[in-house]
């Protein structure tokens, strides 16, 4: 077999990274002729030893303990990296964990790290400006498919799934579950240092507040659906803005054991109106041509990333309701429109480029490293060791220990459906 040019390590369960990832490759394939595979990250060890590629790609090398430790192994060993960054829009006051994630270090191991936009990297080089040819701003290749793809319509789901109902209303839930019991503190410091005690009891309020003016919402308008995207990193259902709302004849519940097969960039394209508590998914609704509100019970001035400043903000279920019904009545919501040009310099501040074309410029970047001189790659022996370790967890996943580690438990085409989407729209 002739050696793998890029090998990119990804989790199975995780769309928004195959979309981070995915065009960038097919694009490389189809421009400069690239062989790439993405494999699994849980088997990575074992699918370095077995490609041994040219390069290693990884959405997002901050994001978990295995990630930062294979991608620091890879590049030890001489293997050229490239990583993307799944979370980029960096908060001023929280940039070291947008950074470094799970790397304690504070050290790159990577060759490039591509980031969504020029004011994430100047944050990051008032800093640590010695990684000033580490760092490159390509733009959030995530949101291309806003440009590049189509998705599911209205009608279609309706009919789909039997609803007469013609008005839709999609909010998106926040991490609420994560200021309590035990992984709050678990991460206690952090969330502390990041949002402050005051901050943290507020949020804690504010969820509460939220299910009883969701509620009411609900129930008050009975000819509307509700699709409620839960956040996919929940990990607690009852500390959950909608909680105990999934029986409810006008509510239509997604999240990862409900109605998985919807991205969240089919329901926001399905829904009319897109709201919630605190989402970048509003930016996302924007770039689909729809408008957004967001209600926060106590205040709008907390820490938080700043596309909140492109969406009205209301307090209770009866100011919600007026600019639902002025938005059924008249096609448009009034504040909404004029906060246009706080969404155009948004757009810029996140995402640097809303063309689409994202996705072109981090391949040009990856090519560059792509280009450099070959290191001879020795393989760091923890490597073997590690590939052993996965090829027994994964014989004994398979026979004595079944369901006993579930990110194991997927198919090895995982990738295949985004390579067929971006093979349908990339064409060079």
């Amino acid at each position: 077999m002739k050696q793998l040019d890029i090998l990119n390590l990804e989790w199975p369960t995780s769309d928004r990274d195959l979309h981070i990832v995915t065009p960038v490759l097919v694009y490389l394939h189809e421009r400069y002729s690239l062989t790439f595979k993405t494999e699994s990250i849980f088997n990575g060890y074992y699918y370095l030893l077995k490609y041994k590629p040219k390069m290693l790609i990884i959405s997002n090398f901050q994001g978990a303990d295995e990630n930062n430790k294979i991608v620091k192994l890879a590049y030890k060993s001489g293997i050229k990296v490239v990583t993307f960054i799944s979370e980029g829009n960096v908060k001023p006051k929280a940039w070291e964990q947008f950074l470094w994630g799970w790397n304690k270090e504070k050290k790159l191991y990577v060759n490039k790290m591509l980031l969504w936009s020029k004011r994430s990297e100047n944050i990051f080089l008032e800093n640590y400006p010695e990684l000033k040819n580490k760092i490159v701003t390509t733009g959030a290749t995530g949101f291309d498919r806003y440009n590049l793809l189509n998705f599911q319509t209205k009608e279609n789901f309706l009919s789909k799934n039997k609803f007469k109902s013609q008005k839709i209303i999609g909010i998106a839930a926040w991490g609420f579950d994560h200021l309590f019991d035990d992984y709050y503190e678990r991460h206690e410091k952090y969330l502390i240092s990041t949002f402050g005690k005051e901050q943290i009891e507020m949020h804690r309020q504010d969820l509460f507040s939220l299910q009883k003016i969701y509620k009411k919402l609900i129930e008050n308008n009975p000819d509307t659906l509700f699709i409620l995207r839960y956040h996919p990193g929940t990990i607690d259902f009852k500390k959950n803005e909608f909680y105990g709302f999934e029986n409810y004849e006008n509510v239509f519940v997604s999240n990862k054991y409900q109605n998985q097969q919807y991205q969240i960039s089919d329901l926001i394209n399905i829904s009319d109106l897109w709201i919630g508590y605190e989402t970048t998914t509003a930016l996302e609704s924007w770039l689909l041509n729809k408008q957004t509100f967001l209600i926060n019970p106590t205040r709008s001035d907390f820490i938080r990333e700043n596309v909140h400043k492109g969406s009205p903000i209301v307090k209770n279920a009866q100011d919600a309701q007026v600019l639902m019904d002025e938005y059924f009545n008249n096609g448009t919501i009034a504040e909404f429109e004029y906060l246009q040009s706080f969404r155009d310099t948004i757009i810029k501040d996140v995402i640097e480029y809303g063309d689409g074309k994202n996705y072109i410029r981090a391949a040009e970047e990856v090519m560059k490293v792509f280009n450099q001189p070959d290191k001879k790659v020795k393989y760091n022996f923890k490597i073997y060791m590690e590939a052993l370790k996965q090829i027994i967890k994964l014989i004994l996943s398979k026979t004595l220990l079944k369901k006993r580690w579930p990110d194991l438990d997927y198919k090895s085409d995982f990738s295949k459906k985004h390579q067929e989407m971006y093979d349908k729209v990339i064409n060079v």
